[in-house]
């Protein structure tokens, strides 16, 4: 009965994660269009905005440490969708959009999100590992995430198109309560005194620390995940050089949803007995050359194919790195070491999401918006190449 709650848990609190991606694509479009800002400047924002994903450890470092009513996970959950839930009612209260409160908001809003997802990433990774499926625990997590896309993709676009900001912000405080609301299913025991839970993650930690495997997968995770030509670059590319209307840029994000459902599906079927090695290697092999193929990326029909090639192969190669982060994760820090994993992935998408926005602003102002795109198609092939010597040294000393 416990296993099966269990994937329950992770069903509900990542669809509530999910749809919380209905504000999403208003929130570009009230950086663009309500507080005026470029491509560099929106991609600047967007980096100070998702700050909290790259500090994630920090965020960790509460839920392995600190027990709280003698748990480490169910109480914090609580809290913490409350006051994801609070940030997003204060910016739908702002009578008029300001740089500065509208960015503290949406802090806060990122860090009441980044502290959810580290408890439930805790869960995972501690059941996973005592019952060797962490690939089908973080399958379901990605399959539902993605499955909320179908409706958060058109949802948003069309949210903004037909709705106030305030409107689209107060919808998006109601998913944080069914976070909270998931806390009834964790799958958890309790732990000893706050002294020994401390004890036991410092071990941990400093176990990890010492192991060239977790540095490994941590550099090849940042390269892997290096690519310029999406996020801001990519938006102000589809609705100001091909000037794609937001119902169909949400139609994109649909697509993708349905077809990162079934790249999921798909690990969930390769990942046992190896497999997870065998798909990390196709993610370089296979996803370098498939970066190139935005090249292609011109027209309403190519778009809505490479988007759907994107997404189910991107899903698939994602889950068998985060698969890798989870299986060398230390007893008494799961929390911890697996959200610095995620910070990696996280620190490389907003760093090459502030270089693309910058670039693709200023290479399309000299050499046009399509030759700026070919340019960070390549630097993003170039990083995934340079991933595999990581991977194959982690892989080695597995071995």
């Amino acid at each position: 009965m416990k296993r099966d709650r269990i994937y329950f848990f992770f069903a509900i609190n990542y669809f509530a994660q999910g749809m919380g991606g209905l504000a999403y694509e208003p929130v570009s479009y009230y950086l663009k269009d309500s507080l005026g800002l470029g491509p560099a400047q929106a991609a600047a924002f967007v980096a100070w905005m998702t700050l909290p994903l790259t500090i994630k450890p920090l965020f960790g470092l509460l839920t392995d440490f600190l027990p709280w009513a003698g748990k480490r996970r169910g109480p914090h959950l609580v809290a913490v969708s409350l006051l994801t839930s609070l940030g997003w009612l204060l910016l739908a209260g702002l009578k008029s959009p300001r740089y500065a409160s509208a960015l503290l908001l949406l802090i806060l809003v990122n860090v009441g999100f980044v502290l959810s997802d580290v408890v439930c990433d805790g869960v995972m990774v501690e059941r996973g590992k005592e019952r060797g499926l962490t690939g089908s625990y973080q399958a379901v997590q990605i399959g539902v995430l993605y499955a909320t896309l179908v409706v958060t993709g058109l949802g948003g676009g069309w949210l903004t198109q037909h709705a106030p900001y305030r409107l689209i912000f107060v919808l998006a405080a109601v998913f944080p309560l069914l976070t909270a609301l998931s806390a009834l299913w964790v799958d958890e025991a309790g732990v000893g005194d706050l002294k020994e839970t401390a004890v036991r993650g410092w071990k941990g930690l400093a176990g990890m620390f010492r192991d060239p495997k977790a540095w490994a997968v941590a550099l090849g995770i940042f390269l892997w995940s290096f690519c310029p030509f999406l996020g801001t670059a990519q938006f102000y590319y589809q609705s100001t050089a091909l000037k794609l209307s937001p119902l169909f840029i949400g139609g994109l994000a649909t697509a993708g949803g349905l077809a990162g459902m079934a790249g999921a599906a798909l690990f969930a079927r390769l990942s046992g007995g190896g497999g997870t090695e065998r798909v990390a290697r196709a993610s370089i092999w296979l996803g370098a050359p498939l970066s190139l193929f935005y090249l292609w990326y011109r027209g309403p029909i190519s778009i809505l194919i490479l988007t759907v090639l994107f997404s189910l192969s991107g899903v698939v190669f994602r889950l068998a790195w985060m698969d890798l982060a989870a299986k060398s994760c230390p007893e008494g820090a799961e929390a911890t070491v697996f959200a610095a994993y995620m910070a990696v992935f996280n620190i490389a998408a907003s760093a090459s999401n502030t270089l693309g926005g910058a670039l693709y602003e200023r290479l399309s102002a000299a050499h046009g918006a399509y030759a700026a795109m070919v340019l960070l198609s390549l630097v993003g092939s170039a990083g995934t190449l340079a991933a595999w010597p990581c991977l194959r040294y982690a892989l080695a000393l597995k071995r």
